[in-house]
């Protein structure tokens, strides 16, 4: 951190399924201040990108959110670009193929422009907050989407870590942390240990049912009443598309008031088919109705921590965290099961895992090996690459391996984990071609890339590079160490 007058700035981004949340941090004199880049409510920009059909003119984030149904008709409408990032996707558009990537650049470049229209700093750089289990392909494609936004990513660092180090100073002290992450497409949940600031995952779950599925529920309810009370046989999909989405956006902002309030009001000056519509709905049906989601995020948080083989009474806190955590049924019947153990960040739970990124942007952790990683020798011992707690950011390797046999090709057999040790042997070996016995070498280089994966390449010392093989692993065992932090 800069101690000088010059202005230095510092982002996290949660790139989330449904919304995507840029955090920043400005340090002046050594003081650093955050700020919380949404759209113009001021919320975490939703993850949509509308592309109409005739001209190729691109909607993006609350624009998009709010009129999804409408400009489905004149739009590709694609939302949850996250989960397509690994995919064959693609849309022929106005004459331009678009790829999961460019999609997910177009939003990149929203969350850059709202950066700058709102305090004039550029957004160069970040630590992107990605989910548990994100794959290695994934992590490419999103690292060239951000690319393509003129956006370098730094790191990645896991959703549920992030979460924990937003909230580090209330937290430090627990040992066991379950993160119950509930946004608008999914819930994630993932038990971390914490062994003073080396943060490892001991057991994730999680579930599609979230924030949005309880909108599209409410307004579908909310459509009934009000068709029964007008004693009118319409179907909420029999309306029309400017009309659901009216709906749609009224239900989410019921939800969120009745967070707080024991009432809302539903008001619609122009519902299709239905005319003027006010409807007041009140907490205890708004309980009723979206109990079945409840029931099952609290089941998903109980299986999770099972799977962890510690027992509910060793989790120290469980953080609530994202937008749906909000809500005031699942807060209740938690209070009542869990009590003290449940924690939630004072405001902008939302936020959270963006704000964490932005500090380990700020204040940069690392990551290191949780496993080892080595070759089997022809007598059976094992000949270590990579050692437990080692940094893995550009660690590299070399050594050079002789031929024991006189076989034309060089076998590597990779061990260190239950899931290289027990895996397909396809999976873990290398078969690289040889040349002459004793008289050469097997070159071997080993490193861990930007996206987490361990490659060996490997070739003759009397061969081209063109006989050069690689091994890629991209289920390398980490864990966070976090930075020193002081209060």
């Amino acid at each position: 951190m800069n101690m000088n007058n010059e202005i230095e700035n510092f982002f996290g981004i949660d790139f989330g399924t449904t919304s995507c949340a840029t955090v920043g941090y400005t340090v002046m004199n050594g003081e650093p201040e955050s700020f919380f880049y949404g759209d113009n409510e001021g919320r975490p920009v939703p993850s949509v990108v509308a592309i109409n059909k005739k001209n190729g003119e691109v909607y993006i984030g609350r624009e998009a959110w709010e009129k999804r149904k409408e400009l489905s008709e004149t739009c590709e409408y694609i939302s949850s670009v996250k989960t397509l990032l690994d995919s064959e996707f693609k849309k022929y558009i106005a004459g331009k193929t678009w790829t999961p990537v460019m999609i997910a650049a177009e939003l990149f470049k929203n969350l850059k422009h709202n950066v700058c229209e709102r305090t004039g700093s550029e957004l160069k750089s970040a630590t992107v907050a990605i989910p548990v289990g994100f794959s290695a392909v994934k992590r490419q494609k999103l690292r060239e989407a951000a690319k393509l936004a003129d956006i370098n990513i730094t790191s990645f660092v896991s959703e549920p870590t992030a979460a924990f180090f937003a909230n580090y100073n209330e937290l430090k002290s627990d040992s066991v942390v379950t993160v119950f992450d509930w946004g608008g497409g999914t819930l994630d949940v993932a038990v971390l240990r914490n062994e003073k600031g080396k943060i490892s995952e001991l057991a994730t779950g999680g579930m599609n049912v979230a924030g949005d599925d309880i909108d599209h529920k409410l307004a579908r309810r909310l459509h009934a009443k009000i068709a029964r009370k007008q004693e009118k046989d319409i179907a909420f999909e029999d309306m029309s598309a400017t009309a659901q989405d009216a709906m749609l956006v009224r239900a989410e902002r019921a939800k969120i008031a009745l967070s707080d309030a024991n009432t809302a009001t539903v008001s619609i000056n122009n519902y299709g088919d239905l005319g003027i519509c006010r409807e007041i709905i009140d907490y205890d049906w708004f309980e009723d109705i979206i109990a079945p989601e409840v029931n099952q995020a609290i089941a998903c948080l109980e299986n999770t921590i099972r799977e962890a083989e510690i027992g509910i009474a060793n989790v120290d806190r469980i953080l609530l965290v994202g937008g749906s955590s909000n809500l005031r049924p699942l807060l209740d019947k938690l209070d009542k099961k869990y009590g003290e153990k449940i924690f939630m960040p004072d405001e902008k739970p939302e936020w959270n895992v963006g704000q964490g990124a932005a500090l380990l942007a700020l204040n940069p952790g690392m990551y290191c090996s949780n496993q080892s990683v080595g070759i089997v020798l022809s007598d059976g011992s094992k000949f270590e690459l990579l050692k437990p707690d080692t940094p893995v950011k550009g660690w590299k390797r070399k050594c050079r391996l002789g031929i024991v046999d006189t076989s034309s090709e060089a076998r590597f057999v990779f061990c260190g984990s239950m899931d290289i040790d027990e895996d397909s042997e396809k999976y873990r070996t290398l078969e690289i071609p040889a040349y002459r016995f004793l008289e050469e070498q097997i070159e071997t280089e080993a490193l861990v890339d930007g996206d987490m994966i361990f490659k060996v390449i490997a070739g003759s010392t009397m061969r081209s590079k063109e006989y050069r093989r690689i091994w890629e692993y991209t289920r390398l065992k980490v864990y966070y160490k976090l930075p020193e932090w002081r209060d």
